[in-house]
């Protein structure tokens, strides 16, 4: 009679011990449920049937502005801020806006820490039509970069409108760049 008293009793702290340990699991099991919907629920991934929804899309995150408030501000004594031109290199070394700096689009997230260092200063951001750089500046505040505008229409429409500050051949690190050569075919050509 003793052993099954024991036997009970032993039954009865495993359940009890049973309980508790199924209430422990459903916590964990619920916490873990919820960081899941939460830190997933806040990235949203979007897709795009053509590059001109993309584009649509990329313009309507950034601040666009006019080739006269960008003139405004490079004329501005006390203004500090960059100049990126988002274009590829061979673009810019045929000509740009003065002082900017050359950044390509595809390089974008890879060097713009190293020449635009202080993410609260103003950053513009322009292209040959505004597009690529509508992009880009559509991922630069993911960077911590806060104050980016896009210059409409381009450096198209900037070297139209302000030929005086455009700069032909612009020289990089104190020495003329050169256009890259052309491929000469066989290996690493």
């Amino acid at each position: 009679m003793l052993k099954f008293t024991m036997v009970l009793i032993w039954i009865g702290q495993n359940n009890l011990n049973i309980k508790k340990m199924k209430r422990t699991v459903l916590s964990i099991l619920t916490g873990l449920l919820v960081l899941f919907l939460v830190g997933c629920g806040g990235i949203e991934t979007k897709s795009y049937d053509t590059v001109e929804e993309m584009v649509k899309d990329a313009k309507s995150q950034v601040q666009i502005i006019s080739p006269d408030e960008l003139k405004a501000a490079i004329e501005s004594e006390d203004a500090q801020f960059y100049l990126i031109d988002c274009r590829e290199s061979n673009e810019f070394d045929t000509s740009c806006i003065k002082g900017a700096i050359n950044i390509p689009r595809g390089l974008i997230e890879f060097k713009i820490s190293n020449e635009a260092p202080k993410k609260r200063q103003d950053i513009y951001i322009y292209c040959d039509n505004g597009e690529r750089s509508a992009l880009a500046a559509s991922i630069l505040p993911y960077l911590k970069y806060s104050s980016v505008y896009v210059l409409e229409s381009g450096f198209d429409n900037w070297q139209v409108k302000y030929p005086k500050l455009v700069e032909h051949h612009p020289q990089r690190g104190g020495s003329q760049t050169k256009t890259a050569a052309k491929p000469a075919g066989g290996c690493g050509g």
